[in-house]
């Protein structure tokens, strides 16, 4: 019987190359374009636009070369952040859309204000903790909780801004049509959650189970700010569950910001919450 030698390996075949890339025409665009077109090309529209100008100043000044180059891109720079900026509070929902200067810290009984400007650094996003404004209705807590988001928006976090019932409400339809866990991975997302109006409002059961998973959801891994008008000792109340209340309150709290705001409500035609 014939012995069977293992076949020798053939040698696999070289590749075909590929075939040369022709040369690419790209001389007399690039040489012949003005410097205006070389700008809008690489998408420096705004430089582009201040090119005249920004020359004609650096011109009359005996600037440099440099300076010209710095101050266009300085420019262009400015007017993509203000772009991403209001894209950015569009997206966040923020409403109405407030700043820290236009809060009369003289009106409340009393705020600490120091814990304010702790909150204004937006140390407590970069640590994943929470921020809570408490206290009776009309004395700012939305004012100050919405230009803190607003202030995180210009700084490039991804905030959202939603009123507490909205939520419960949007967390039950997304329960009803089976897309509940779409709808906790949404509003787990951004950087900084502000929930408006808690407190104004009581839940069922079901109401409170949902509102837990969020805070759960975020719990050391996004932040939250919570504007309410109830004591943490009332929250039973809210929730008709006083664990649910408890655990909830807990993870608020931990190792972030409270501010206790007292006095009589302050409103009007204009005024903000």
């Amino acid at each position: 019987m014939p012995s069977l030698k293992n076949p020798k390996p053939q040698k696999p075949k070289d590749p075909t190359p590929p075939p040369p890339i022709p040369p690419l025409a790209t001389d007399d665009i690039v040489t012949k374009a003005s410097l205006e077109d070389v700008l809008r090309s690489l998408c420096l529209d705004h430089a582009a636009s201040e090119l005249d100008a920004a020359s004609q100043k650096a011109i009359s000044r005996n600037e440099t070369p440099t300076w010209l180059l710095d101050h266009l891109m300085r420019e262009q720079l400015r007017v993509q952040l203000e772009t991403r900026a209001r894209a950015a509070l569009k997206r966040s929902a923020i409403f109405p859309l407030t700043a820290i200067d236009t809060y009369d810290f003289n009106y409340p009984d009393s705020i600490d204000r120091d814990i304010v400007s702790r909150a204004l650094t937006l140390d407590f996003i970069n640590e994943k903790t929470n921020c809570v404004f408490l206290g009776p209705s009309g004395v700012g807590k939305t004012h100050l909780a919405n230009a803190i988001g607003q202030l995180a928006c210009l700084r490039g976090h991804r905030v959202r801004f939603v009123v507490a019932a909205d939520l419960v409400n949007d967390l039950v339809a997304g329960q009803a049509r089976n897309t509940l866990h779409r709808r906790l991975l949404a509003w787990g997302a951004p950087d900084l959650l502000i929930i408006d109006e808690l407190g104004y409002l009581s839940f069922d059961a079901r109401g409170a189970d949902l509102l837990y998973q969020i805070f759960n959801k975020r719990y050391q891994r996004a932040s939250t700010i919570v504007t309410t008008n109830l004591p943490f000792k009332d929250w039973g109340t809210l929730f008709h569950n006083s664990a649910a209340a408890s655990a909830i309150a807990d993870r608020l709290v931990h190792k972030g910001l409270l501010v206790r705001i007292t006095g009589k409500s302050r409103r009007s035609d204009t005024s903000v919450e």
